[in-house]
């Protein structure tokens, strides 16, 4: 799995503007997208990452964030319309690989699953999940919002995958991380190193970020 190094964060409100505090350290290329002037000049004198005012769905805006090159292109503004027009046009036009979109409807999230945008997010969803996990676990904190360096994903195993009919100990998983669990045919297993993997299997990955994106690899095939 390549490491993202060009980003195109289109929104630099709340979301926009916390997304790219928190990705300046990791040495990424980082381009925000801002219609708002005032926003714009205020971003410019926090971070330092490229802003450019202009709108997210436009491609003369875009083509200025030199899209052709973006690995990721998250759109993260407050308008639903938006986020939507900009990040068909990142995945469609233009190609970009990873496309990410916040669409705050519930709803309307679950609709445009599956419509070739490769992640939707609900803020509303993710809070609510971290709330019920603070809920059903008192005392414990979700990986969502923990600050060390802790990752924790899901991947599923698609029937092309080179790990299917292999046991996990016969896998070279890097040391970092761990397969932590495996959803199969609707139940959860915990895996040991007899465990087969299978298709259509979801493995639940936790460790560090570079480990865990050796192990896409291994799945990905």
């Amino acid at each position: 799995m390549k490491k993202a190094n060009y980003v195109i964060i289109a929104g630099g409100g709340r979301v926009g503007s916390h997304l790219a505090k928190i990705l300046e350290p990791s040495g990424r290329d980082i381009v925000v997208i801002e219609k708002d002037l005032q926003v714009c000049e205020k971003l410019s004198s926090e971070i330092n990452v490229l802003v450019i005012c202009g709108d997210a769905s436009d491609k003369k805006t875009l083509e200025e964030a030199k899209i052709q090159m973006a690995d990721v292109f998250a759109a993260v503004t407050g308008n639903d319309n938006e986020n939507i027009v900009a990040s068909q046009l990142a995945k469609y036009s233009y190609k970009v690989p990873l496309v990410l979109a916040r669409v705050d409807d519930m709803n309307r999230a679950q609709m445009l699953r599956g419509m070739g945008i490769d992640l939707i997010v609900s803020p509303a969803h993710v809070a609510s999940m971290v709330f019920e996990n603070a809920i059903a676990l008192p005392g414990t904190t979700s990986i969502l919002i923990s600050e060390t360096i802790t990752r924790a994903v899901e991947i599923s195993v698609l029937e092309d995958s080179k790990a299917i009919g292999k046991k996990i100990r016969d896998l070279p998983l890097p040391l970092e991380c761990v397969i932590a669990a495996i959803h199969h045919g609707g139940k959860l297993v915990i895996p040991h190193g007899n465990t087969v993997i299978e298709p259509d299997d979801i493995v639940a990955i936790i460790g560090k970020e570079d480990a865990i994106r050796k192990v896409v690899d291994i799945f990905k095939g």
